[in-house]
Formats: structure tokens, C-alpha cells, sequence
């Protein structure tokens, strides 16, 4: 956090807005801790003792310069007047939880001398001074530390220059290309709006309802507006009948739509607008990873650090490479992995590892592709133990990952606070108790001090009466205990006076032996054995008196206490010490009841306050009731802010439950979004990504993929090259093509993948080559025919589906008449908005083939090249499983199931025709693409003669290739016979069961 405090040297003035009364009325009544009235904010901002949090907003086309102040429940933004004397409070609105996030970013903390408030701008006080200038340079000054990252003010280069010129030129080209149709097309005139809810012209909408005229229907997903009027774009959520229903960008007032009106097909310029940024931000080095120009254009790549970290699941020796140097990389690496190679594996592990590893430094994991598809393949694969936001439309995100989106968290997190705050507010509620009960205490302990003097004067009053009863009788104790203590005393003095005399006795006796000196130590002797005699006898007579003294003084003690007993002073003062006792008890135990109380209430919100222990002693009983008590008025004025707060929790989520989507953001570790989503959606902007992962970036174009890169401190491209390609506009690749520039042709020819891995050093490359999802019958074709034999299988695969003697199978409809297997449409455009061809007779076959597996309960999908031939498919599948959204679910083209993968794989080539034309079948990587997804069972279906004679040269020898691989581990199989194996497991609800005219079978 960085903070600046600036201490200004003279008062700031405010004068109130045009609009402020207006907006304080308004928002007040949907927002909590705004003030009062006007004259309330300058009282608030005088209260903040350490200065006014506060940031400079640079102007926009919506706002001035103006200066963000932030109290501790609203902001308001002042604006300068045009003499720089004082300021306009130009808005006011509650603190946000983004506010919050912000300010701990970095703030100014603003300390006039004080905040005045005047009511026009006539009444500014001569001299008043702005200050504008202090506080802009202050936050200019606090920002510096932010913005100078290593290398990013060196010009660029001139090829880099070149380079994103081409880029800019193959995006303008793309717009204009791919949105000619929109541009182009026919309004759709409607009758008539409606209101999805009450209609309200007061309150603007984001959803209406529109009634068309025309038997025309915009697509679901395109976006449109009100013809003439370029500020109601909105995107069509439904299409049925003759209506549809538009959800606007924004809310949309009743009043501004046309009662007659037609809609209009906007083109989506989204995706080039945040190329162009990207390509800008390339051009002024403004981006997160300032290697990232140098590594895309001259390939020039750091090394890469040596590391020994382990996954958290095995990985084999290649992935293993990929995953390490995918944690120290500080540019691009680019992992080369074929079907089947555990890629979706690899980026998990390595996303896992990246993300605990970062979250210390406030670093994220970017998981990006082109597909929502393969982002929700990766984010579905993440352990539980990682904090994952999934950023998109929900329409779009499979079900799995649903839960991880960002609106969906968002609003539970929401719901999770309404109720929390739910049951708070009723906690506080009962809380509220707590108050009377403290107060309540107060008296009680108050009237037990009273009492407790009392019981102390009661207790003097006895001891004066029992020393007036007994004092006869304790004067003559006392004095038979001072003579006690004298004969104690003089007895101890006699006991060490014999003690030295038997000693020096004994030592006279030791000597009178002695030849000259006998006669004088015996007579020594004996002298001091006489005064021993005489001692012992003095002892004696003391021992004698002690049986006399004692009992004296038990007669004494016995004549006190009878004093005492007997004495009615006495009597009368010990009845009062004891009731002073028993009433001092009764209020102390009143006092802890009304403790008990204050802390049951408090008990819910504040835990931490324990109810009293009882204690016998009333002076230790009153001390700890006090302390108890002065904690309890410690804790009700935190009581009422914790209550407050609440509320205003329980406002703002009901109010704005879309003002938590940042803070989820803030705390992701891993976030996943598609390539353009990572740069198009406002959740994320601002948001620093340490690691980005693109998946599927062999179907990525160069502009797409520097949309994430240009976001990340470092990027790791994971794909296939031998997949779709980036383009599959053959308009686009043919405009490329005519343009005659070579560099722009290979932009458009290849992906980001293909590029970086033809430029980067191996060192910055990783190829997996151990497939296991493939048997080897269907692996080993894809290896030879795509991957120059590199495929390695590692699946153990033992054949024991029915119908098909091999993993690998085709069904030819050769043999059929030409009016029974030809293709229908052919001849027509094939591309964008194109339905091209189909074919009847494949689509029978195809679904008959579906509905045998479903009926098995396998896993499978029927992967078709047009569209055309999709719907033909789902319409002869949908009667055979009774299951529409199934059917339309489990068939698709080959882009959809890029990235996918099944048990069993139905392909139809659809193509028919005598002339061999297969169209943008042509492009060889659809068929790998296809071949691909099959885990146990491949089967083809198709005319083999149409194949085997195509007039595209390459697909003719992929053609021919795959005609004798199936005759060597294949399955080739007639589509009579295989019809015929049909008839009994799946009968034709539609047509029956009956030969064709021709012999064979529909």
C-alpha cells in the first residue's frame, strides 16, 4: 500500500452541486450511510482526525479532473472551480467494496486545516485556495514508483514495426471481411416492443420483447439495434415464432423505442478492438511482459532457469520437461502436443503448481484459449483446493464448470452474505439486550458496594462489642499468657545454661586423670555438678507451674467467651453483621444474574466476553463483576458500529451484488476466459497475471493471441499445428493470397503456434509424443499420415466392441445407385453463414449407427463437416433415441469437438459425386482433427469412390493412404451389410425395414 499524507496550509471549501440535494434524496433511499443533509459532510470530514482518504481521477468524457474524498461511509468527487478558490461536490455515493480495494492500493490522505462548506460560489472566502496543484503532483509523485518496468522505454525495432503494421492491416482486413454479411444485411421490421416486465416508462429496461413482421429471424447470439438509433445495441437471447427478445448493453427507457421500428444487425467489433489494443500496446511497450515483442518477432528468448520441482500428479519425461520449464520461463515457451499426449494433463499441473506457487506475490494464472471449450476442458481438471474463476457468458460454459463462473460465485457469495447478514442483524437484534442489562448491572453493583460498607461497619460494631463483653476475662488471659511467656522464656534460658554445664563437666571429668593437674580438674568437676543440681532443680519447678498456667488460662478463654455469648450488645451486633452478610450476598447474586444476561446477549456477536465465575469471597466476587462491567461498555459501542456495519453490509449486497466481483477476481488464483474475454471484460481489467496458458493455440491467429499475451508476465502456447487452422474464412486466407505480401499470407496461413515454433530456439519447445487415448489401429494411421511416424502409442487396447472387427472402421456407400448416396447442395458456397452439403443416405446411416451405441450405453458423437449434414443427422437421429437435446447435443462439426474426445467417433465424409469435388474437405487437418477424438471406436461412412478420385492432390493421397491402412487393420465394410446388422439391434422408425430399388437398404 502506499500512502502520501498532504498537509495543506489552508482550509478547503465546498460548495454543494446543483444535483446534490437531488441525489442525496434518491440514493438514500437504496443506500445506507449516507448523510442526512448537505450540512452533514463537512461535519463527517472534520472528524477525520488523520485526514480524508483521497485519490485523483483523471478527466474522461463523463468527468473533470476531479478529486475522489472518501468518509468512512461515502465518497464524494469534487471538481475545482474555475478560479481554483474551492470546490464543487459534484456527486455523492456510498463507499463500494471496489473503493476499498483502491484506496488499499494506494491513497492520499488530505489534512487541511479544516472543511467549510459554503452555499454558493459568491460566498467563497476571499484568499480560499484550492491546493489543486499540491494534490496533483502529491499523486503524480505517488504513482511514480509504479511505472517504470525494465526495458520498456527502448524504442522498437524496425522489423517489429513491420510486423505490427501487418497486423494491423490483417485485422482491418478481417473485420471488414467477416462483418461484410451484418453490414449488408436486410433490417427486420417489428410491429411492436413489449416489456418483459411491468411496463414502466419511468424505470429503463435492459430486455424487451420485439414482434416481427417479416418471416426473417435474427440469429440467437448476434447483436442488433434500433435502426437509426446507434446507442441501443443489444444482443438476441431468444428467437421463436415471430418474436425475439433483445437484451440491451444498457437499460433501454420505453419512451426512446419506436412503436413501429425495425432492428438491425450490428457487427460485433469487439474481438478487433481489443487486437488493435493489443497491437497498440505492443508498439508502446506497454505490456507485462516487455520480452514478449522481441520473442514474437526476432524469436530473441531468455534462458530458461533450471528447476527441480516435482508435479503434483506423474507425468512422463516430456511432460515433465514442459512443466518445468513452463514454471521458470520469462518469456514464451511453446509445448507441441499431438492427440492423445496428455496436454490438458500437463497445463493442469503446471496451472496447479504456478498458482500456489504465485499467490504469495499477488501473481494469477491466465488460462486462455480460443474455445470455450477448451478453457472449461482444463478448468473442469483443476484440483478443489484452488481458488478458480471461470469469466464469460453462461451460455457458453459447459455445465461442469458453470459453478466456477464469476457471476455465479458472485451471487452466491451474495446470497451466502444476505443470509449471514440475516442471521446477524437478528443476532445484533437480540444483542440490543445487552444494553439494559449493563446498565442494570451497574445499579446492582452499585447498591452491593453500598451494602458491602455496610457489612464492613456491622463487622466493627461486633468486634467493639465482643471486646467490651470480654474484656475482664481477656485482660487476666492476657496477663496468664505474659507470665506463660516469662516461665517459656526463663525455662529456654535454664535448658541451654545445663546444656554448657554437662558439657564442661564432661570435659573436667576427661582430665582428672591427668598425673599433676587430676586433683584440680575433679574438684572443678564437682563444683560443676552442683550448679547443674541446682539448674535441673530450677527447670523442674518451672515445669511445674506450665499445668498451672494453662489451666488458668482455659479458665480464662471459658470466661470470655461466656462474656461474650451471654452478652446482649454482642447478640444484637451479630445479628446485624449477619444480616448485612446475607444481604450483601443477595445483591451480589443479583449483580451476576444481570451479568449471566448481558453476556447471553452479547453471546452470538461477541464470543469472546465469557460470563463470570462465581467466586465466595464478596470482595473478589465485586472486583470481578466490575471488570466484567467496564469490558461490557467496552464492547456496546462496538456493538452499535458491528450493528450499523451489518446494515449497511445488507444494503450494499441487495443493492449491488455485482460490486463482489472484483474482490473474487482479486483473490482468484487461477482465472480462465477466452482469448478476447481475457481483454474484453470489464471484471478483469486492471488484474496481473503472472503465467498465461493458451490451449488449442495451434487454432489460434497471431492478433488473438496477443490479446492474453500482452496481459501476462510470461505465456505458454500448448497446441497442436497439425489441427484447424486459425483461419477457416477461405474469403480471408483468399483476400491474404491476392494481396501478394508474403508476410501477411502467413499470418493468415499459420497460427501463433506454427509461427513461434518454426522461430524459437528447442531449448523453448517441447514436444509430447506418447498418445494414450488412441488404440493403435487408429493412432498409427494418424501418426504416418500427420505426424511423420512421431506418435507413440502407450494404450493397451483389447478390440471387443461388436458390429466392427477393428477400432478402425468405414462404411462405404459406393455401391449404392447415384440417386440414393449423391449429396445434395454441394454446389453451393461453402463458409460463413453456409449451410453446404448434405447427404440423405449418409445421415440415415449415421444416425442408425448413433442410436446402436446409445442403445449400448457407450459414450459417442457424430462428427459431420456441414451444417447441413448436421441437422439432416439430427433429424433422422432424434425418433431412434426419443431424445431431441441429445441429438442436437452429441452431433457437430469438426471445429466444435476440437479439443474433445469420445468413446466412439461417428465421421461422415458427406461429400458424393462423380467429379471428385470435396470442397474445404481439402484441408487435411479437419480430418485429423476428427480421426482424433475416438478413444475406442473410429467409424467413417462415406462414398470411397468420390474419395479415392478427389481434385485436391494431398486429400487424394490421405484418401488412398486410408484405403489401405483399413485393409490392412481396418474394417472395410459395405453399407448394405452393416444396414442389414442394423435392421434387428435399431430398426428405422421413419422408413421401415425393405430393400431399396436398387437392392441396397435406406
Amino acid at each position: 500500500m502506499s500512502v502520501t499524507t498532504v498537509a495543506l496550509h489552508s482550509p478547503l471549501v465546498l460548495v454543494p452541486g446543483h444535483s446534490l440535494d437531488e441525489q442525496l434524496r434518491t440514493k438514500a433511499e437504496s443506500s445506507a450511510g449516507l448523510p442526512p443533509d448537505v450540512s452533514q459532510i463537512i461535519h463527517d470530514l472534520n472528524q477525520l482526525d488523520g485526514g480524508a482518504a483521497a485519490s485523483v481521477s483523471s478527466g474522461n468524457g463523463r468527468f473533470k479532473p476531479s478529486l475522489l474524498v472518501h468518509t468512512r461511509t461515502y465518497r464524494l468527487r469534487l471538481e475545482a472551480t474555475k478560479r481554483g478558490t474551492g470546490y464543487f461536490v459534484k456527486h455523492i455515493d456510498p463507499l463500494r467494496l471496489a473503493d476499498h480495494a483502491r484506496l488499499a492500493r494506494s491513497c492520499l490522505l488530505v489534512r487541511p486545516p479544516a472543511w467549510q462548506m459554503v452555499f454558493e460560489l459568491r460566498a467563497v472566502p476571499e484568499g480560499s485556495d484550492a491546493q489543486w496543484q499540491d494534490l496533483e503532483e502529491a499523486w503524480q509523485s505517488l504513482g511514480q514508483g509504479h511505472t517504470q518496468e525494465p526495458e520498456t522505454t527502448s524504442s522498437i525495432s524496425e522489423a517489429q514495426s513491420e510486423f505490427l503494421a501487418t497486423v494491423d492491416r490483417l485485422i482491418d482486413a478481417t473485420e471488414e471481411i467477416t462483418t461484410r454479411e451484418e453490414r449488408e444485411a436486410e433490417p427486420f421490421p417489428y410491429l411492436r416492443p413489449a416489456a418483459t416486465g411491468a411496463r414502466r416508462s419511468s424505470t429503463p429496461q435492459s430486455v424487451y420483447e420485439f414482434q416481427l413482421l417479416g418471416p426473417e429471424l435474427p440469429q440467437v447470439g448476434v447483436f442488433v439495434r434500433i435502426q437509426g438509433d446507434t446507442e441501443t445495441r443489444g444482443k438476441v437471447s431468444r428467437a421463436a415464432g415471430s418474436s425475439v427478445t433483445v437484451r440491451f448493453d444498457r437499460p433501454v427507457s420505453w419512451d426512446r423505442l419506436p412503436a413501429r421500428g425495425a432492428l438491425e444487425l450490428t457487427p460485433g467489433n469487439v474481438v478487433f478492438n481489443k487486437q488493435r489494443q493489443a497491437v497498440s500496446a505492443l508498439r508502446t511497450r506497454d505490456t507485462k511482459n516487455p520480452g514478449l515483442l522481441p520473442a514474437v518477432v526476432e524469436h530473441r528468448v531468455r534462458t530458461i532457469p533450471a528447476t527441480t520441482a516435482q508435479p503434483h500428479e506423474e507425468l512422463d519425461q516430456e511432460q515433465l520437461d514442459a512443466f518445468r520449464k513452463a514454471l521458470t520461463t520469462e518469456d514464451l515457451l511453446v509445448v507441441i502436443g499431438p492427440p492423445g499426449t496428455g496436454k490438458t494433463r500437463t497445463i493442469t499441473e503446471i496451472t496447479h503448481t504456478t498458482a500456489i506457487t504465485t499467490a504469495t506475490d499477488g501473481g494469477r494464472v491466465l488460462v486462455t484459449s480460443h474455445t470455450n471449450r477448451a478453457v472449461d476442458n482444463v478448468l473442469a481438471r483443476l484440483p478443489r483446493d484452488l481458488v478458480v474463476i471461470r469469466v464469460g457468458d453462461e451460455s457458453k460454459v459447459h455445465a461442469d464448470v458453470k459453478p466456477l463462473l464469476l457471476k455465479e460465485q458472485s451471487e452466491n457469495l451474495s446470497e451466502g452474505i444476505r443470509h449471514t447478514m440475516e442471521q446477524r442483524t437478528q443476532a445484533y437484534r437480540e444483542a440490543e439486550a445487552a444494553a439494559p442489562w449493563t446498565a442494570e448491572l451497574a445499579a446492582r453493583l452499585h447498591r452491593a458496594d453500598d451494602l458491602a460498607q455496610k457489612e464492613k461497619a456491622a463487622a466493627l460494631h461486633l468486634q467493639d462489642a465482643v471486646q467490651a463483653a470480654g474484656a475482664p476475662a481477656w485482660e487476666r488471659l492476657a496477663s496468664l499468657q505474659h507470665e506463660e511467656d516469662e516461665r517459656e522464656l526463663a525455662h529456654q534460658a535454664l535448658a541451654e545454661r545445663a546444656s554448657r554445664l554437662q558439657a564442661k563437666v564432661q570435659s573436667e571429668r576427661q582430665r582428672s586423670h591427668a598425673r599433676l593437674t587430676g586433683r584440680l580438674h575433679r574438684s572443678r568437676a564437682r563444683r560443676g555438678e552442683e550448679k547443674l543440681t541446682t539448674v535441673w532443680n530450677e527447670i523442674q519447678r518451672l515445669d511445674d507451674q506450665g499445668p498451672e498456667l494453662r489451666r488458668q488460662a482455659e479458665a480464662a478463654s471459658a470466661e470470655a467467651e461466656r462474656a461474650v455469648r451471654e452478652d446482649p450488645a454482642v447478640r444484637s451486633a451479630l445479628a446485624a453483621r449477619q444480616a448485612a452478610e446475607r444481604r450483601l450476598g443477595e445483591s451480589l447474586h443479583s449483580a451476576y444474574e444481570a451479568a449471566d444476561m448481558a453476556v447471553q446477549a452479547l453471546g452470538t456477536v461477541m464470543p469472546g466476553v465469557s460470563a463470570p465465575t462465581r467466586l465466595p469471597d464478596p470482595a473478589d466476587a465485586a472486583a470481578g463483576l466490575h471488570t466484567l462491567h467496564r469490558q461490557l461498555e467496552a464492547c456496546l459501542p462496538l456493538l452499535s458500529q458491528r450493528q450499523e456495519l451489518t446494515q449497511q453490509w445488507q444494503a450494499a449486497i441487495s443493492r449491488d451484488p455485482g460490486q463482489l466481483e472484483p474482490e473474487l477476481v482479486r483473490y482468484a488464483q487461477v482465472v480462465g476466459a477466452t482469448c478476447i474475454g481475457a481483454a474484453s471484460r470489464p471484471e478483469l481489467s486492471g488484474v496481473d497475471f503472472d503465467l498465461g496458458i493458451i490451449d488449442e493455440a495451434g487454432q489460434i491467429s497471431v492478433a488473438d493471441a496477443l490479446v492474453p499475451l500482452t496481459r501476462v508476465r510470461r505465456g505458454v502456447l500448448v497446441g497442436d499445428d497439425r489441427q484447424l487452422p486459425p483461419f477457416l474464412d477461405s474469403a480471408v486466407a483468399d483476400w491474404a493470397q491476392d494481396v501478394g505480401d508474403p508476410e501477411l499470407l502467413r499470418l493468415t496461413s499459420q497460427s501463433a503456434l506454427e509461427q513461434l515454433r518454426a522461430g524459437l530456439p528447442a531449448s523453448h519447445i517441447v514436444q509430447l509424443t506418447r498418445q494414450r487415448r488412441m488404440p493403435a489401429e487408429i493412432a498409427d494411421f494418424i501418426s504416418a499420415a500427420f505426424y511423420r511416424g512421431a506418435l507413440l502409442t502407450e494404450k493397451e487396447h483389447r478390440h471387443t466392441a461388436p458390429l466392427f472387427a477393428s477400432p478402425m472402421a468405414f462404411v462405404d456407400t459406393a455401391a449404392l445407385p447415384d440417386r440414393v448416396r449423391r449429396e445434395s447442395g454441394g454446389r453451393r458456397t461453402e463458409g460463413r453463414g453456409r449451410k453446404g452439403a448434405s447427404n440423405t443416405c449418409e445421415a440415415r446411416l449415421l444416425a442408425r449407427l448413433a442410436a446402436f451405441y446409445h442403445r449400448r450405453g457407450s459414450e459417442w458423437v457424430v462428427i459431420v463437416p456441414y451444417l447441413a449434414q448436421r441437422l439432416e443427422v439430427v433429424r433422422h437421429l432424434t425418433p431412434l433415441i426419443g431424445d431431441s437435446q441429445l441429438a442436437d447435443a452429441s452431433v457437430g462439426s469438426v471445429d466444435s469437438y476440437q479439443g474433445g474426445e469420445s468413446e466412439v467417433v461417428l465421421y461422415g465424409f458427406t461429400r458424393s459425386n462423380p467429379e471428385g469435388r470435396i470442397g474445404f474437405l481439402k484441408e487435411l487437418r479437419r480430418a485429423n482433427v476428427a480421426f482424433t477424438r475416438a478413444k475406442s471406436q473410429l467409424v467413417l461412412t462415406g462414398d470411397l469412390s468420390t474419395l479415392l478420385r478427389a481434385d485436391d492432390p494431398d486429400f487424394r493421397t490421405l484418401a488412398n493412404n486410408l484405403h489401405q491402412h483399413l485393409l490392412h487393420r481396418g474394417d472395410m465394410r459395405d453399407y448394405q451389410e452393416i444396414m442389414t446388422a442394423l435392421d434387428k439391434a435399431v430398426p428405422d422408425l421413419e422408413h421401415g425395414v425393405g430393400p431399396t430399388p436398387a437392392g441396397g437398404r435406406l
